[in-house]
Formats: structure tokens, C-alpha cells, sequence
């Protein structure tokens, strides 16, 4: 079949949207409430016309004078006087019912002047067909059917605002026949997220080509104009299919001292780990130890974090002999903090996406999971982790994730009531305190490896200032005065049991 004849709009994400542009000679609605960015859309689609793809367009307005556009215009970097200046483009103010009457004509003031410039692209600011038949004259279905054929006619490709009521059921409820008529047709809205307010664009329909449907987030950015983010989505199956089996022939070391060994041998190329524990049991400190150690072998890590700014984790990572500063300069380690607080998700991701493909990191490290579930309700989360770790997964990056899970100490869920999604993961590792007489030790139990056998007992861990976190052997030859873990049961299920036939023995243990 031959290529279709898309026009790029040339706003920042949403050819991707939608398809790598509009079909050619589409009539484009732009729907939306008051405040919701419709005007900023069509003027960005003129005007990416006439400065990038050499298409000349016209701009027709009814309310808003010439000279505020362009003044608006020009806080977003666009010279539209400059390009009218030059006849790329033109700018007419008029009356809806003259500008209907106008394109009715075949040799009308407005369609000569479309032909003076050479135009392929026309926006119409707050264009609404009369609302009813005038003495026997035409109703407002035929009028915009005749204005559909004129553009088509003329060969523009059209954007037309419309104001539309804030609430989705009342549009519904509502549905003007120039939908119908129409080839392509975009919804903006302006939605409340907890306290606050986040755009979205959603392609409702459009003709001649395939689109990527839902609701994708999108900002207005001074000195820019539109950026439009994905919805999150996980990569294609084909593609996540392709790069996702695993190199049997290496492992990654983590760098925590004693725990490869409980690993097979360290981690698989490419694979998802989550490190689940309560707070203060030392997930971090193995997260910067997995990063140190790719710096050490000369592979790129990056840090994702929402809980604690980039300079706080330089500091935190000098407390175990880390120096991140170094491996920072020397172009091994990146560090991104994103606050949580009024996180638009699709943006993030769009960002961490960005991060992976320009820096193209071997080790990643995603602090932490929980943060995610308190900025995000169930389904975004879920959403946003099947998209990550398919992104991971289909560059071969090995990504640890952290998360805080209170309900350890019971067992009840590896990862909480609300976060159900262990299945996704390839290994597991719980950290947890174990209560001992009158003190809390720490214990690591690897629950879940996919791909090697493991042996799924608890072993004690120490963090050493200066040092870090290590992993204790099961007895330990002149160790500490109290008994290993190797002399106890049920250490997760708070209620440990001494072993009394393994309780003398202080010298030699289970591996």
C-alpha cells in the first residue's frame, strides 16, 4: 500500500501520537473548555508549518485581535509578525458568519488570499457553525458540510477550535454534528490530580490512519509551546521479546560483600530485582554498592530517586566509603531526583525513558517503589511499572528497585496489600529486623530467583560505617558473642526458635 500523505504538526510528542502526523487535507477539530490550550495548539500547528516544513498557513480569528496573538506567540519564541512580514503566513480578523459566507464563494476575499501565500494549513480560533437555519436557509450540518468540502477543495489541512463544556458527560450528552463530519478530532482537558491540576490530549478519532488512543499528558512550556508525553506504556511485545533473554554465560556482581553467592553468582544481565524491607534496613546502601560496583567495572549506572535529592545521596553514599562525586565527573554514574509531590506520570516516564536512551546506563537503580505508590493511584502505578520494566528489559539493563514495605515483619505480602505486582520481578530479596532477646539483628532471605536454583534461608547482615552492608556467613570462626542465625528458626515469622542441636555450634555452619 502506498505511504500516506501525513502533515507533521510539528508539536513536541504528538506526531508520535499520532502516527507520524494528520493525514493531508483533514479537517481538525480541537475540543476543549475554556483555559484548556486549544488556541496555543492551532497556532503551534501554523506555525511549525511555515518555519519548518515550508508550508504557509492563515490564521482566522473572531475575538482575539491579531496583535495579542502575536504578542503571546512571541513568549513562546514564535515571530509571527516576522513570517507574515515574509508571506509565510496571515493572520485575519472577521466575523463567523462572514467567514461562513466567505468560504461558500469559490472566488471569495478569503480563499485569494490563501492562494496568494500558496497556504496548506488554516486555524480557526473559536470557529462555531450558526446554531440554527436562518428564513429557509441552509441549517448549521449543511453549512459545515460546505465548509468541509471548501478546505478540501482549497487543500488546506484545518485546525478548529471549539469550546466545549468541562465535563466530559455533558459533551456527550451533546454531540454536535460536526464531530461527525469531521476527520480528526482532538480532546483537551484540564483535570484535578489530588490538589493539582494536570492537561491531557486524548485523539478521539481520525480518519485514514492509525493512532495511538488514550489520554496522554501534555504541558505549555514559555520559550517552547506544547510538548505532548506518551501515555506510559510498556515497549512492543516483539521488541520487549527480542532483547529480554538473558546472557546464561555472565553474571553482574552487586558488589555487597557475601551476597553473590546467594545469587548464583551475582545478577542476570537485563533481569528485575526488587529489594523489599522496612525502613532503616539498609536497601539504599545496597543500592549504592550495586552502583559503585558497575562504576568499579567501568558500566554505566544510573540513580532514579524520589526520596532524596541528588546532594543528599552524595553525602549518604561518603558514609559507606562511596565517592559518587568522582564517578559523577568521570561520566559513570548519573543521579535524577524527581519530586513526588505533583508528579505527572506519562512526563516522568517520558523523562526516565530520555535518561536511559541518551546516557544508556547497563545498571539502573530505581529509589523506591513506595514513593511511586503514595504519589499514584493503583492503576498508574501498575501501569508505570510494567512500562519500566519493559524499558528495561528491552535495553538489557539490569534495575534494581527499592521498596519500603511496613507489613514485614508479619509477612503478609512481599510487597504490601496495595502494590501487588511481585509477579512482574525476576528476583526478590526481603531485608528485615529480626528480634533476638533484646535486640533487633538483620536478616536477607533471596524469596525468588527466576533461572537459578536458590536456597531460601535467612542470613545475617551487618552495616559498618565507613564499610557498608555485607552478608555474614551462617556461623562465623571467633565471631560476635551471640548466636548465628544458623542456630535459629522462624526468624521472618516473629517467633524464632533456638535449634538446641545447632546452638553450641559457633565454628562450623551451613554455608
Amino acid at each position: 500500500m502506498p505511504e500516506p500523505d501525513l502533515a507533521k504538526t510539528g508539536i513536541q510528542g504528538l506526531d508520535a501520537i499520532l502516527g507520524g502526523g494528520i493525514p493531508r487535507g483533514n479537517l481538525i477539530l480541537v475540543e476543549g473548555a475554556a483555559g484548556t490550550g486549544k488556541t496555543t495548539v492551532g497556532v503551534e500547528f501554523v506555525y511549525r508549518g511555515a518555519q519548518e516544513y515550508d508550508e504557509p498557513g492563515l490564521i482566522v480569528l473572531f475575538e482575539v485581535s491579531p496583535d495579542r496573538i502575536m504578542r503571546e506567540a512571541a513568549l513562546f519564541g514564535w515571530d509571527l509578525r516576522e513570517l507574515e512580514r515574509s508571506g509565510r503566513i496571515r493572520i485575519i480578523f472577521t466575523t463567523r458568519r462572514l467567514f461562513e459566507q466567505e468560504l461558500q464563494q469559490a472566488d471569495s476575499l478569503l480563499i485569494e488570499q490563501a492562494r496568494e501565500i500558496g497556504a496548506r494549513r488554516l486555524f480557526v480560533d473559536g470557529f462555531a457553525p450558526s446554531a440554527a437555519a436562518v428564513n429557509g436557509g441552509p441549517s448549521p450540518r449543511d453549512t459545515f458540510h460546505v465548509l468541509a468540502e471548501a478546505l478540501q477543495r482549497e487543500g488546506l489541512t484545518a485546525v478548529m477550535a471549539l469550546e466545549v463544556l468541562a465535563h466530559e458527560e455533558a459533551r456527550l450528552a451533546t454531540a454536535r454534528h460536526e464531530e461527525f463530519v469531521a476527520d480528526t478530532i482532538l480532546v483537551l482537558r484540564l483535570e484535578a490530580y489530588h490538589r493539582a491540576d494536570t492537561r491531557s490530549l486524548q485523539v478521539l478519532k481520525s480518519r485514514g490512519h492509525d493512532f495511538l488512543m488514550g489520554r496522554h499528558t501534555f504541558r505549555i512550556e514559555n520559550g517552547r509551546g506544547i510538548r505532548v508525553y506518551r501515555r506510559v506504556q510498556a515497549p512492543h511485545a516483539a521488541e520487549r521479546e527480542h532483547a529480554a533473554a538473558y546472557d546464561t554465560s555472565r553474571r553482574l556482581p552487586t558488589g555487597t560483600p557475601g551476597l553473590d553467592p546467594l545469587l548464583g553468582g551475582g545478577a542476570w544481565p537485563g533481569a528485575t530485582i526488587l529489594v523489599c524491607g522496612i525502613s532503616g534496613v539498609g536497601k539504599s546502601v545496597m543500592g549504592l554498592q550495586y552502583l559503585a560496583e558497575g562504576a568499579r567495572r567501568g558500566e554505566r549506572s544510573l540513580m532514579v530517586t524520589l526520596d532524596e535529592p541528588t546532594a543528599q545521596v552524595i553525602r549518604n553514599g561518603r558514609t559507606i566509603g562511596i565517592d559518587l562525586q568522582e564517578q559523577i565527573d568521570r561520566g559513570l554514574i548519573r543521579i535524577w531526583y524527581d519530586s513526588p509531590q505533583e508528579m505527572e506520570i506519562d512526563r516522568h516516564f517520558a523523562q526516565v525513558e530520555e535518561l536511559v536512551q541518551s546516557f544508556k546506563p547497563q545498571r539502573v537503580l530505581i529509589d523506591s517503589l513506595a514513593t511511586y505508590g503514595s504519589a499514584l493511584s493503583g492503576r498508574s502505578f501498575r501501569d508505570f511499572l510494567h512500562a519500566c520494566v519493559g524499558l528495561m528489559k528491552s535495553n538489557q539493563v539490569t534495575t534494581v528497585y527499592n521498596h519500603e514495605n511496613p507489613e514485614m515483619l508479619g509477612m503478609s505480602s512481599m510487597m504490601g496489600a496495595e502494590l501487588t505486582v511481585s509477579s512482574l520481578v525476576d528476583t526478590i530479596i526481603l531485608m528485615n529486623w529480626v528480634e533476638l532477646g533484646d535486640t533487633f539483628r538483620l536478616g536477607l532471605t533471596v524469596a525468588k530467583m527466576r533461572g537459578s536454583p536458590i536456597i531460601r534461608r535467612t542470613h545475617e547482615c551487618e552495616i559498618v560505617d565507613g564499610a557498608g552492608l555485607r552478608v555474614l556467613p551462617r556461623a562465623i570462626e571467633g565471631g560476635p558473642p551471640f548466636l548465628p542465625f544458623a542456630a535459629y528458626y522462624g526468624l521472618l515469622s516473629r517467633a524464632p526458635e533456638r535449634d538446641s542441636a545447632r546452638a553450641g555450634a559457633s565454628a562450623v555452619g551451613d554455608p
